[in-house]
């Protein structure tokens, strides 16, 4: 845990339960963690381990059915839709294996998206999006469209875009997933960097490389963590 450092993310006894007409799954049982402001972690399990439902509840996606999940003290079984949907904006930043940009709206234009769903002014926008492309070392993309990019770049867009709202955590699923080894290295090294400016990263993955960067490794398996290693 990072010097001086507060808990933002505290889960007890959580658990997660999907009934539908296939039967009965528990997806999660009985999480028990806590993450500090500036960490670095890692989620890792193999497929169907329950990782990226964990994810989607730290990432005010989904919510538990049992159990207790703060997010920076918050209680978030206390709140409706409308204050989930801006603590998701004010406070958490994604980034997808998938990328989820716009083919045919410039890097900028991507970039720019949350920003214009909260409503901020022109110049508001183009400021931030000169920020956080140069903090990418995207600076002199800005015009080009996404569909006509390398793959690490098209990460790079998706992490900028998940900096506009300037937010205090950062979720990446499987965020080297679709890229080649050095692209991969690159991306990592960048969420690195963004941490060491105080930014808290969680990343999901199956790869153990990945999860070489974390400062405190969650596996799981089978809906429950079954190991916690945190790193010197």
């Amino acid at each position: 845990m990072p010097k001086n450092s507060k808990i933002v993310i505290s889960m007890k006894s959580l658990s997660k339960r999907f009934d539908d007409e296939a039967g009965v799954l528990d997806a999660l049982k009985n999480i028990n963690i806590e993450i500090a402001s500036g960490d670095f972690v890692a989620i890792m399990g193999p497929s169907g381990s329950g990782k990226s439902t964990l994810m989607n509840i730290i990432g005010l996606l989904d919510k538990a059915t049992s159990g207790v999940f703060e997010l920076d003290g918050v209680d978030i079984a206390s709140l409706g839709q409308k204050q989930l949907a801006k603590l998701r904006r004010d406070k958490i930043g994604f980034v997808f294996q998938s990328f989820n940009l716009l083919p045919r709206l410039s890097v900028a234009q991507n970039v720019e998206l949350p920003m214009v769903y909260s409503k901020k002014s022109a110049a508001e926008r183009s400021k931030k999006v000169t920020e956080v492309l140069r903090k990418v070392g995207l600076s002199d993309k800005a015009n080009n469209k996404s569909n006509r990019m390398s793959g690490g770049q098209v990460q790079r867009v998706a992490i900028a875009r998940a900096l506009t709202n300037s937010p205090s955590l950062i979720l990446a699923d499987e965020p080297t997933g679709n890229l080649d080894t050095k692209n991969g290295i690159e991306i990592m090294n960048l969420l690195r960097d963004l941490n060491k400016q105080g930014v808290t990263v969680i990343v999901v993955t199956h790869n153990p490389e990945v999860g070489d960067y974390a400062n405190k490794v969650l596996s799981v398996r089978d809906g429950e963590i079954h190991n916690k290693q945190v790193k010197k």
